[in-house]
């Protein structure tokens, strides 16, 4: 009887630790590569990056308002030099690089507050300390100020701007936007959840988009989302850049010593099905989609441990009162 006692509550306790682990949020997803790490202390929280094939770099910026200065880092996240200009950014949120032509997205408005927004183009970027000049173009929103954190351009120039939080949206800057007057941006198309970044993937065809949660690929033509995928669990997801050998996406945090993870890009066939997040008016009276799928996979498997738990408690309680 003792020994039927012991094995009982062996069991049961093996049981009630797996009901534990099943109540947690799914975090397969999470398994993946640590690309690098940005110590470097002058980078306080990079609101984005950008791959520099060319150079052999990635460029970020700190998102610190007032002071001009992109970081050009190596494959291990280490600050390779620095781009200098003479200007005084609001709020850096996005980053590209086209043609060996560098983009900086001084985009950002969260409190709501900013007429225009500008974006900084710099042409032969390098990571050599000096102070540079550059062109700068000036969008205004046709819907009022908006805050953006995602700067795409086009193989042709074309600057598109992802704006973020409640209806956030798509926005496309002129073919050959002026740098005398102010570019008035047209939305093209509802973003696909509360973007903090994005990219072209190669080929152009393709653009990848992140929340904190999840990476979406939409068409460049169509903007209609092909693929989504869960990210690796991030407090503050913020960048997205596709890495130097064009193998993977790079996903960072924002903060100091922020990890960079290596994750495949999902395509049809990969996907999960993360559905889009649109926060609703009210946060407290509907969660994002995406935080329900994984609350309901668990859910799931807790329910299917809790049936496990009382079968076996019953077919052991039964050999105890046989004995």
């Amino acid at each position: 009887m003792a020994r039927v006692r012991r094995a009982l509550s062996g069991v049961l306790a093996i049981l009630f630790s797996l009901l534990l682990v099943g109540l947690l949020p799914s975090t397969a997803s999470a398994e993946t590569t640590v690309a690098f790490t940005i110590k470097d202390g002058r980078i306080l929280s990079p609101p984005g990056l950008a791959r520099d094939v060319n150079a052999g770099l990635y460029w970020t910026a700190s998102d610190s308002a007032g002071r001009g200065v992109v970081y050009g880092l190596t494959a291990g996240g280490a600050v390779r030099g620095t781009l200098n200009y003479r200007a005084n950014p609001v709020d850096v949120e996005g980053l590209a690089l086209v043609s060996d032509t560098l983009y900086v997205g001084d985009i950002g408005d969260s409190t709501g507050s900013r007429s225009l927004v500008t974006v900084y183009r710099f042409d032969n970027p390098r990571a050599t300390g000096l102070t540079v000049t550059y062109r700068s173009y000036d969008f205004r929103f046709p819907d009022g100020p908006r805050n953006a954190e995602t700067l795409l351009v086009t193989a042709s120039g074309r600057i598109l701007l992802v704006t973020t939080g409640k209806n956030a949206a798509i926005y496309a800057g002129p073919q050959q936007p002026s740098r005398q007057a102010i570019n008035r941006l047209t939305k093209v198309a509802d973003a696909p959840g509360p973007i903090t970044d994005g990219v072209f993937l190669p080929g152009g065809k393709q653009i990848a988009l992140r929340s904190d949660l999840a990476v979406y690929v939409v068409d460049a033509s169509t903007y209609e989302t092909v693929a989504t995928a869960e990210l690796p669990a991030q407090q503050e997801g913020k960048s997205l850049a596709v890495s130097l050998d064009g193998e993977s996406l790079l996903v960072g945090t924002l903060g100091t010593k922020s990890k960079v993870y290596s994750v495949l890009a999902p395509t049809a066939e990969t996907a999960t099905p993360t559905p889009s997040a649109t926060p609703s008016t009210d946060p407290a009276e509907e969660e994002p989609e995406e935080v329900a799928v994984r609350k309901g996979q668990g859910t799931l498997l807790a329910l299917g441990l809790a049936a496990v738990v009382a079968v076996v408690a019953g077919v052991v309680t039964g050999l105890i009162r046989s004995r």
